[in-house]
């Protein structure tokens, strides 16, 4: 009917340089835009470091963390930059020689706003270079801008075609 009632953008680039078999270092550069729950747009940039705990073909699974700064463009109140803590994790399962299940998770611990996301996948091959994934997203701010939710959740459907 012409209105407009979900517009999400999400941009990221992760770089990582390793220093050991289990031991890396990345840089963060996000973007994120979302009027509807309060914000034009919200930069983050994070130096880290990070761990792998599990790096085979059936599991891999790393932490990471570091310092994080935020840019913040809100819809109705002033610009903020804000400095918080982020953590997060990421492992990938291969239960079977065609399904894969991931859970990717993070944390940005501020002292006036805290976000926390997580996305969790199941993969499953279809044909050859074919697979079915279906996600659900999860993402909650502890104090979003007045007349925003709290909690967003997103659930895909999604076809795979690798080449």
């Amino acid at each position: 009917n012409g209105v407009v009632t979900r517009e999400q953008y999400l941009a990221s680039y992760t770089p990582r340089y390793t220093l050991s078999e289990r031991f890396y270092v990345y840089g963060l550069a996000q973007y994120e835009g979302d009027r509807f729950q309060g914000y034009r747009s919200r930069k983050s940039f994070s130096p880290g470091v990070g761990y792998r705990i599990s790096d085979s073909d059936a599991l891999k699974f790393t932490i990471d963390g570091g310092p994080a700064v935020r840019f913040t463009d809100f819809v109705d109140e002033p610009h903020k930059t804000s400095i918080s803590a982020l953590g997060s994790m990421d492992v990938s399962w291969k239960a079977s020689s065609s399904i894969r299940v991931k859970q990717q998770a993070s944390a940005y611990i501020e002292a006036d706003n805290s976000t926390f996301t997580s996305t969790t996948s199941i993969e499953a091959g279809m044909l050859k270079g074919l697979k079915a994934r279906l996600s659900y997203r999860f993402e909650h701010d502890t104090a979003p801008p007045d007349g925003s939710r709290q909690t967003d959740t997103l659930s895909r459907f999604t076809l795979v075609y690798g080449f």
